[in-house]
């Protein structure tokens, strides 16, 4: 009888241990990106193949695509935006970016009428900031 009690209490003993282990190793943020945020990152989006990066104390927030040409990295540097689900609208000095993170994909345009009126509305909001 008492070899039976020891044999319970080690079997849940092994039973804490594990749900212990695996409740500690899923704490941690285990989602993959395929390009990493940096420490200048304020913002990613996807896969990380976008983000918003802190240029520095006297340089605004730059767009960044790494799937671009080494010298053309910057889309454009950002004057205000929003992200609406997997949607980000980005008012940049140079124009008005539409970025689908879900498929690393962005249209930019110089005039903002050539948006949907649903997109120019989000942009004009944008734009009083």
């Amino acid at each position: 009888m008492k070899r039976r009690y020891i044999f319970i209490l080690i079997l849940l003993s092994l039973l804490v241990i594990t749900a212990t282990i695996i409740f500690l190793v899923n704490l941690g943020d285990n989602t993959k990106y395929k390009y990493p945020s940096g420490k200048d990152t304020v913002e990613y989006f996807g896969d990380g193949t976008f983000q918003i990066l802190r240029g520095g104390p006297e340089d605004p927030l730059i767009l960044y695509n790494h799937l671009a040409d080494p010298l053309e990295k910057a889309v454009d540097n950002i004057v205000s935006y929003k992200i609406k689900k997997n949607i980000v609208y980005v008012v940049g000095e140079n124009g008005f970016i539409k970025l689908d993170s879900s498929t690393n994909t962005y249209v930019k345009k110089k005039r903002i009428s050539d948006f949907t009126p649903n997109d120019r509305e989000i942009f004009n909001k944008l734009m009083e900031k």
